[in-house]
């Protein structure tokens, strides 16, 4: 099989081996399997050395302003001029590297338009593949104008999600994608695959008992969050759950692990709170060394917008830390309170410094809170192998199913 692949996403979150590594372990899976994989990337100096049946290709970036000296309605116009100016290009280098190829796979919406246009031309069967949606609240409880200013600010990712693929993948994150899709598709789609990531149990040989710098003294209460540094994961929340936490138990001290753009300005806040001393800003790190952590961590906290429901929060179960999180997307599906966590309504997160404090005493209801969430991940998680697996067989299906081809020519001529 040839499998051309086009996104403006970089393979690894937070660089090389660091961040989720969802990107990386689908083209792996295609590179496993001995097929011919071109990788259309605008990600600068990429190299997958490892990866020897992978061809990549560097593409231009066109950068979108974010400057604050230009009016919203400036930036969002600018937005949307490179967007579908990139859909030109894209399909440019579609036309140039992906020809020969059996199977166009767009990642994320950066070039959805591009490859759908380009496979309706040469009679290509595509895949369309989301992590999640930032459109929650376009199927959830949430005022008109709300709504009507996602629509307006986020017509690229409604266009992506509206465009029909041969196979579409939305990952289940809790952000309720497969309702936001119905929503825009105007209909449930049978092409629609919702599964959520893969979640690997930490092997022995992936810990190491020096990987990571050590800041916090022995005895001291650990605390730990990770994901991509941004405004919507809401760490000033969780820096509030701590402080609350912290001046009950002075001999806490908590890990944040990640980069990313609202770095410094986390910093600064943890700097004003006074919690300089006691909160320690990671970076990004390799694998090793984030199980290490996570595996020394009491209490894993994720105050995120839209849905707690990433890799982050199940790996750290995976590692035997207790999760403390709030009720939004699909979360209370997974974290009961005081069954598989520790969980609090949005609007009253600080009730979750409350509740760990209270808990710290409770050494029974502790371990029951392990043993519970430790269960409930097993039972709704695969492994990043068979979850690819399961991708990579279906894909295969589509490939070989002549009804599918017989759709793909009735699609082309409408």
């Amino acid at each position: 099989m040839r499998i051309c692949f086009i996104t403006d996403l970089p393979v690894w979150s937070l660089g090389d081996g660091k961040g989720a590594p969802s990107f990386y372990n689908t083209i792996k899976i295609y590179n496993d399997k001995g097929d011919k994989v071109t990788l259309l990337t605008t990600e600068k100096n990429l190299h997958l050395s490892d990866l020897e049946n992978v061809t990549v290709v560097e593409m231009n970036h066109i950068e979108v302003t974010h400057n604050r000296a230009f009016w919203g309605v400036f930036r969002l116009i600018h937005k949307y001029c490179v967007y579908f100016f990139q859909q030109r290009s894209g399909y440019r280098y579609l036309k140039q590297y992906a020809e020969l190829s059996d199977i166009v796979y767009a990642y994320e919406i950066g070039f959805v338009p591009a490859v759908e246009k380009f496979s309706r031309l040469y009679h290509k069967r595509w895949v369309s593949r989301f992590q999640g949606t930032i459109l929650t609240d376009l199927v959830q409880h949430a005022s008109w104008f709300r709504k009507i200013k996602l629509r307006m600010q986020f017509v690229d990712h409604l266009t992506a999600l509206k465009a029909r693929s041969d196979l579409t993948i939305m990952t289940d994150d809790g952000t309720r994608g497969n309702q936001v899709l119905a929503l825009v598709r105007g209909t449930s789609d049978s092409s629609v695959s919702f599964w959520k990531n893969g979640v690997d149990f930490p092997e022995v040989n992936e810990l190491s008992v020096s990987a990571y710098k050590k800041n916090h003294n022995d005895g001291d209460i650990i605390f730990c969050s990770l994901s991509r540094i941004q405004k919507w994961k809401r760490l000033d929340r969780s820096l509030d759950i701590f402080e609350a936490f912290h001046k009950v138990y002075p001999n806490s001290h908590y890990y944040v692990i990640g980069d990313g753009e609202a770095l410094l300005s986390v910093q600064k806040l943890a700097s004003v709170m006074g919690l300089s001393g006691v909160v320690s800003f990671m970076g990004a790190l390799q694998k090793p060394q984030i199980y290490q952590l996570l595996q020394d961590s009491k209490y894993f906290l994720s105050s995120y917008e839209l849905s707690n429901l990433g890799n982050p929060l199940f790996e750290a179960i995976c590692c035997s830390a207790i999760v403390a999180t709030l009720d939004n997307g699909a979360t209370g599906e997974i974290i009961v309170d005081q069954h598989t966590g520790i969980i609090s309504q949005e609007e009253s997160y600080l009730d979750n410094a409350t509740k760990l404090i209270a808990l710290e005493h409770d050494k029974v209801l502790q371990n029951r809170l392990l043993i519970s969430a430790t269960e409930k991940c097993k039972s709704v998680m695969d492994t990043w192998a068979r979850r690819m697996e399961m991708e990579y067989s279906t894909l295969v299906n589509i490939l070989n199913d002549p009804q599918s081809e017989r759709k793909n020519r009735m699609e082309n001529l409408r």
